[in-house]
């Protein structure tokens, strides 16, 4: 039975007040109340009064029940509050077995988001004028960082063939900060208590504050909010108990661009070097991947799907272009720098420029990121698409011309399978093709004539599990009624794996905590 006793006392002369209201001058002694609502709690309950005793309107009556719904629930720690966290709060009228339900639908899936002042993120996004390095950031974080929406003019020849006409937009591909923080936000199990919580994230715009600062040639410009969020951190209790296991930083960029360590180097800043860090896992859309505390999220695409049958449409325009009139696309500009990346790119523009087999698009004479759907016509068309290394392993166009149907061709083992284990197979030769770089480069090796060499069979096989692939590597708008699982869905369920995963390794291992 619920002990009442410490709420009695403070009871009395409320209920002596209403009593008083309600029936004008008859009096009750304390002796006499106390009686009544002994008597009445012990049958009723505590919850019952609000009808019983409390039915003349009275305000002060609804704040009483108010305050015993808010002592209820379950208290935050200090480290809740030192974040700005508020504790949720039933509206009158819901019942334990709504409570129950929305308990039992978010068991092991609670997620607690820290309440980070403004300039590690919503100012960032704000100030996005003036920066030279990237010009058209104020347009790229439009629509809660999926761009801005492309539709076709009817006049326009890809205007009935990229349908859904709603469902495309210019994605820039830093913009993941702010899609997976407007995405977690609507996030139905988000919590307040993060000891209830699986894991803990931390909305912090690191690829947003390093594209706005990347030119800067002093370091500790580069490096300052960095080192202020470690000490935001530092001062926050939930932080200091955990250690930053089981928390999470969402990073939009490659980590190349966040890998310098503190005092050392030149590019990038120092982000993931800071040992007051090395416990939280880093999702980045192209990781280190010899480190464990990294998992890579693919490159936002240009179609973001309302619903599923958006999906099932565009799957079955590219099913419908499955007989592609070009048999090689490369899409990219040349590179001048000392690098074997770079001057792998220009190799493989050469050859493709030396061979009647290969079509190029070259971004430095068409704006591609300006004009996102000139790529997808031409991906659309394409059997094969030349994917060579830029800055890192990964690139975006990888995911570009998967989304629409062509096979990519990629020249480092580390751009797909060392990265996105959780969203595409394992076995990359099911839907890519792997070639040398170094003999590409050095002339040893024809890329146009090898890929002419894989049968038809292949290549319809190829080309059907791309197409069954496609959902994976989307991510959806923020207002879809789309159930099949995005590229997010499946980043989130494998946080969620891994963090349950070590939840229950150190319950069984306690010396490793």
């Amino acid at each position: 039975m619920q002990d009442h006793s410490g709420s009695f006392v403070n009871l009395l002369p409320m209920v002596s007040s209403n009593l008083q209201k309600c029936h004008g001058t008859r009096k009750l002694s304390i002796a006499s109340l106390a009686l009544f609502v002994f008597f009445f709690l012990g049958f009723m309950g505590l919850q019952n009064m609000h009808s019983s005793f409390f039915n003349c309107g009275d305000s002060a009556a609804e704040n009483f029940i108010l305050q015993q719904q808010r002592r209820r629930q379950p208290t935050m720690d200090d480290g809740a509050k030192e974040a700005g966290a508020v504790a949720p709060l039933p509206m009158i009228g819901t019942t334990q077995n709504q409570q129950s339900e929305e308990d039992a639908d978010c068991a092991g899936r609670y997620i607690y988001m820290y309440d980070l002042p403004p300039q590690f993120n919503q100012k960032i996004a704000e100030e996005c004028t003036g920066n030279p390095a990237w010009i058209r950031l104020c347009e790229d974080l439009s629509n809660m960082g999926l761009g801005k929406q492309f539709i076709l003019d009817s006049n326009d020849s890809l205007s009935n063939l990229l349908l859904p006409y709603d469902a495309w937009y210019k994605s820039n591909q830093y913009s993941l900060d702010i899609v997976y923080h407007e995405r977690l936000k609507r996030y139905p199990c988000l919590t307040d208590d993060p000891e209830k919580a699986v894991f803990s994230y931390i909305p912090f715009y690191s690829a947003l504050d390093f594209g706005q600062n990347m030119l800067d040639t002093t370091m500790s410009a580069r490096d300052r909010l960095s080192q202020r969020l470690v000490g935001w951190l530092q001062n926050n209790p939930h932080w200091a108990r955990t250690g930053g296991k089981n928390h999470l930083l969402l990073i939009g960029r490659i980590a190349q661009d966040h890998g310098r360590k503190e005092f050392e180097g030149q590019w990038g800043n120092c982000l993931l070097s800071l040992t007051e860090l090395e416990n939280v896992t880093k999702v980045v859309v192209d990781r280190f991947w010899w480190r464990d505390d990294q998992i890579a999220m693919p490159y936002p695409t240009s179609f973001h799907p309302y619903s599923d049958d958006q999906i099932v449409s565009w799957q079955q325009t590219i099913l419908d272009n499955a007989r592609r009139e070009l048999p090689v696309l490369f899409v990219g500009g040349p590179r001048n720098d000392k690098y074997f990346s770079g001057s792998l790119r220009n190799k493989l523009m050469q050859q493709c420029l030396n061979s009647s087999r290969c079509t190029l698009l070259r971004c430095d004479i068409v704006d591609c990121e300006k004009n996102p759907q000139r790529l997808t016509h031409a991906f659309l068309k394409s059997v094969f698409c030349l994917q060579p290394p830029g800055d890192s392993p990964t690139r975006k166009g990888i995911f570009d011309c998967m989304v629409s149907g062509c096979i990519p061709v990629i020249f480092d083992p580390h751009s797909i399978s060392d990265q996105y284990t959780v969203h595409l197979p394992m076995n990359v030769s099911s839907f890519s093709v792997l070639l040398d770089g170094q003999a590409a480069h050095d002339g040893e090796l024809d890329v146009m004539e090898e890929l002419s060499r894989i049968p038809a069979t292949t290549i319809a096989t190829m080309q059907r599990t791309i197409n069954a692939l496609i959902p994976n590597i989307l991510y959806k708008r923020y207002d879809s009624n789309q159930t099949t699982r995005d590229a997010f869905d499946i980043t989130l369920e494998a946080l969620f794996n891994r963090f349950t995963r070590a939840l229950t390794n150190s319950s069984e291992n306690p010396r490793q905590q």
